[in-house]
């Protein structure tokens, strides 16, 4: 079996995991993320960030394997139009700032120590924490997912996605968390960029999968 996945795609998906790693209520997290797992040293830090970043990727590649499942079930013409008005609809959420989740609590103090089981849990919990903040710009992905038609094409979709959050998370998240989350009066002119940004990209999305341009 083929599995085709564009340059569009790949890109799409990248992008979209990079705004999520970028979520305002996520970055101040970051530093006792990465001092959890960080917190052993040697071989067994090794096994425990592969750890981190299977845990990860397997809680967005799931919701994208779940995704693309259900695209399969209905009709092109239907998904196309509904996907579409989702993705729009995400960018005028993402424009107003509302989260579809409230943020729940997740305790992982518990998984400060151990290999690579621990660092599973721990990409399991930071995926749980990165859900609610990231949640329009995930259903949009998902949505696109979706328009893939089975449950492979959206979970490999969601796992490009998760790289878009893991990889930076691993090499500058600590730099980029210190570097954005600084006292400032108002609203930082990054995250003013980011929200315009976004919504616009969700916008041209939404309205290229409608037109039958893209993602179909």
């Amino acid at each position: 079996m083929v599995i085709t996945v564009t340059q569009v795609d790949i890109w799409t998906a990248l992008v979209h995991g990079l705004i999520s790693f970028l979520s305002p209520c996520a970055l101040p997290l970051l530093p006792s993320f990465i001092a959890l797992l960080l917190y052993d040293k040697g071989r067994n830090a090794f096994f425990r960030i592969m750890g981190f970043f299977l845990g990860l990727s397997a809680t967005f590649s799931i919701l994208g394997a779940l995704s693309g499942a259900v695209g399969g079930f209905l009709n092109k013409n239907v998904l196309r139009y509904v996907s579409g008005t989702l993705i729009i609809a995400m960018g005028v959420l993402f424009l107003l700032q509302v989260q579809l989740f409230k943020p729940t609590a997740v305790k992982l103090n518990k998984l400060a120590a151990g290999g690579i089981l621990s660092g599973i849990g721990l990409g399991l919990g930071v995926g749980m924490v990165w859900i609610p903040c990231a949640s329009p710009v995930l259903a949009s992905i998902l949505a696109i997912a979706a328009t893939k038609g089975t449950a492979l094409k959206g979970a490999v979709l969601l796992f490009i996605y998760s790289l878009g959050i893991s990889v930076p998370f691993l090499t500058i998240g600590g730099f980029v968390s210190k570097l954005l989350t600084k006292v400032s009066f108002g609203t930082p002119l990054w995250e003013r960029i980011l929200k315009y940004g976004t919504s616009a990209l969700l916008f041209l999305i939404g309205s290229l999968i409608i037109a039958g341009k893209a993602f179909v």
